[in-house]
């Protein structure tokens, strides 16, 4: 199995606040990893690190093999969704992503990746789009161009039950395609169905490491109690 992203002993601090601290976790191809803590864990800022967005202050990250300091060209291989996705509001979401594919220089099938998301047809002006449409419409420009490795924080907000169930089968599809999406949430439920291995962050470490199926079968009903326990028990320690 081929190795998308490695992040080894990872540090990144805020003035006194260490929010990571040597955090580490691999990710294969084909694989989709769910990246669980509360509110505040380094969620997003670990998903910023692994897009060069913000520096190290130790430790080291690599996708595709090779260290994302020495070159940017690996952000050809990777997509993402940080936080709320931000458009062009004026323009039609066909339009935004003919213009997102002429930046990235790469082609792609905009049609088909507007109807996969379940946006085909749509010609409305973003502006008028409700917050779960944004959302499809992130991931659409998120892998418009077949990336490798795919990083989506919190994807499921504003969404309704049946369109979750349908991004849910389409991270399903894209990583049955080769695809390595690392998938972060503070939600279990979401994980729990989504992400085939859990990576709890908790103290600024990935305190532990399972797979989610096996998880389930162990603890049944009281998956989520496990789970819960695991957020909370690092939080209180000195960094």
């Amino acid at each position: 199995m081929e190795t998308i992203l490695q992040v080894n002993a990872v540090k990144k601090h805020y003035g006194p606040v260490r929010v990571l601290r040597q955090c580490s976790l691999e990710i294969q191809a084909g694989e989709i990893y769910g990246l669980l803590g509360i509110n505040g864990a380094g969620k997003t800022t670990l998903m910023k690190l692994v897009l060069g967005l913000q520096k190290l202050d130790g430790g080291s990250i690599l996708v595709l093999g090779r260290e994302i300091r020495d070159s940017s060209a690996y952000l050809a291989q990777v997509g993402s969704i940080i936080e709320t996705p931000s458009f062009y509001e004026h323009l039609t979401a066909q339009a935004l992503l003919t213009m997102h594919q002429a930046y990235l220089g790469r082609e792609g099938d905009i049609v088909g990746t507007l109807q996969r998301v379940g946006l085909g047809g749509e010609t409305r002006p973003i502006g008028q789009f409700s917050l779960g449409m944004k959302q499809r419409l992130g991931l659409a420009r998120a892998i418009l161009h077949r990336p490798r490795l795919l990083l989506l924080d919190e994807p499921l907000n504003g969404l309704d039950p049946v369109a979750i169930l349908e991004m849910r089968t389409l991270l399903g599809e894209l990583a049955g395609e080769g695809m390595a999406i690392l998938l972060s949430s503070h939600i279990i439920g979401e994980l729990r169905h989504s992400a085939g291995r859990i990576g709890v962050l908790s103290g600024g470490v990935i305190c532990q490491e399972f797979s989610t199926a096996e998880k389930i079968a162990e603890y049944g009903d009281g998956f989520e109690d496990y789970v819960v326990g695991l957020m909370r028990g690092r939080q209180h320690e000195v960094l």
